[in-house]
């Protein structure tokens, strides 16, 4: 498993990157969320570990960033406070765990079992009775027949699966759908329209909060 570590503590930077090598894992560890952005851009990882305060980009726009290219890689922060502020918005943006400083490195390794397991489990998604949805290879079925699906209508249900029955954001959904492509404006209502027709039911799963976002609902 390919591990990117952002830690400015030296010290922990090395105990942690050498116990998880220890345990099988390749491990690129960094110190400044500036290296942090580059080694994002080139190197497909399996995990991420962010402490919150690391020098000149901090954790929480590190996986701001991250989320805009990568919804399904775990991500596990690192922090030395309890500051809910701060829980919220790394949440918000699609943290995945925590562990508080100081911690011991065996609590880390059952995290991110948990979170591996997680991953590997929940590849698909049960709509209703004859729709589901496969996380790892994007298809939509529907009574047993796969529904062709344009790439930015893959990309929002990626972003919708990853926040069911949650409200995303028009400006996450643009950064992420549109990966950032520099427009005017984005027809964010035609691809809801054109999407909401791909499931040929009567029964809605895209609600719109007017002015704010979108929410995929599955009922319990």
């Amino acid at each position: 498993m390919n591990v990117l570590l952002v830690e400015d503590d030296i010290q922990l930077n090395n105990t942690i990157t050498k116990y998880l090598s220890h345990n099988d894992f390749d491990v690129t560890s960094i110190t400044d969320g500036d290296k942090a952005i580059l080694h994002i851009d080139m190197i497909k990882f399996d995990l991420f570990i962010i402490d919150i305060n690391v020098p000149n980009i901090n954790g929480l726009e590190l996986v701001k960033y991250i989320r805009q290219k990568d919804l399904s890689t775990p991500i596990i922060m690192i922090t030395a406070s309890l500051e809910l502020e701060n829980f919220k918005i790394a949440f918000d943006s699609g943290c995945n765990e925590y562990i508080k400083k100081p911690f011991y490195l065996e609590e880390l390794k059952i995290r991110i079992s948990n979170l591996i397991e997680i991953k590997h489990t929940n590849q698909t998604i049960q709509i209703s009775n004859n729709i589901t949805y496969d996380i790892e290879f994007e298809e939509l079925t529907i009574h047993n027949e796969i529904i062709k699906l344009r790439k930015k209508e893959r990309r929002l249900l990626c972003l919708f699966f990853q926040n069911i029955n949650k409200t995303v954001l028009n400006e996450t959904i643009e950064n992420y759908v549109w990966e950032n492509e520099i427009r005017e404006s984005y027809p964010l209502r035609q691809l809801i329209s054109e999407l909401r027709k791909k499931f040929n039911t009567d029964e809605n799963f895209i609600f719109a909060e007017n002015g704010i976002g979108y929410r995929f609902e599955i009922k319990k």
